[in-house]
């Protein structure tokens, strides 16, 4: 999986990380549950992940977000690339401890417009992840005290191999044992 995420930012002039996993802490105030983002390049892209929102160490939720990048920015820097544009959140969330029992059956995708149309861009298993008990263990590294932190899971590859812009995108995290989902949306002007 990351074999294929490293070839479609290469394919893009990015090189990838130095470590994988890699963390990186970012601002609180990048995230949002906003509906709109400003456009602030033409290479920009969504990323479908999976979120743990951590109110303290026995109360995680589980929600579905987008660390939206700038792509141009990325070629120099990783991090000044992902402080170029907010990172969106879903307004609900799971328990984890609802999903514990399920956790590998989740499931993330994403959609972009191509020509006016919805089509799906990304679509996997959370399983294809890092585990949220691995992700707590790494952002721990960052900062020990994970009270009221959000925690951004990675993304998962394209369904073409192929990162694109888009002036919309729209995710989901899908529950197939409970059948629900969580869903959300924004445009990027």
């Amino acid at each position: 999986i990351i074999k294929k995420e490293v070839e479609e930012l290469s394919r893009i002039g990015i090189s990838g990380p130095k470590n994988v996993p890699e963390t990186y802490a970012l601002q609180p105030y990048l995230v949002t549950t906003s509906n709109y983002i400003r456009r602030i390049s033409d290479l920009h892209s969504g990323e479908v992940e999976y979120v743990l929102l951590v109110k303290n160490e026995d109360e995680v939720y589980v929600t579905v977000g987008s660390d939206h990048t700038d792509r141009e920015a990325e070629r120099c820097s990783i991090l000044a690339g992902k402080h170029m544009y907010p990172k969106i959140v879903a307004r609900k969330a799971w328990s984890l401890k609802e999903l514990e029992d399920h956790w590998d059956e989740l499931v993330l995708r994403s959609w972009i417009l191509e020509n006016e149309e919805k089509v799906l861009y990304q679509e996997g298993t959370v399983k294809l992840l890092l585990t949220p008990e691995k992700l707590i263990d790494l952002a721990r590294e960052v900062a020990p005290d994970l009270r009221n932190m959000v925690i951004f899971s990675g993304t998962i590859p394209t369904v073409k191999g192929q990162i694109k812009p888009s002036g919309y995108f729209e995710m989901e995290i899908y529950d197939p044992v409970l059948n629900r989902s969580i869903n959300h949306y924004y445009w990027i002007e």
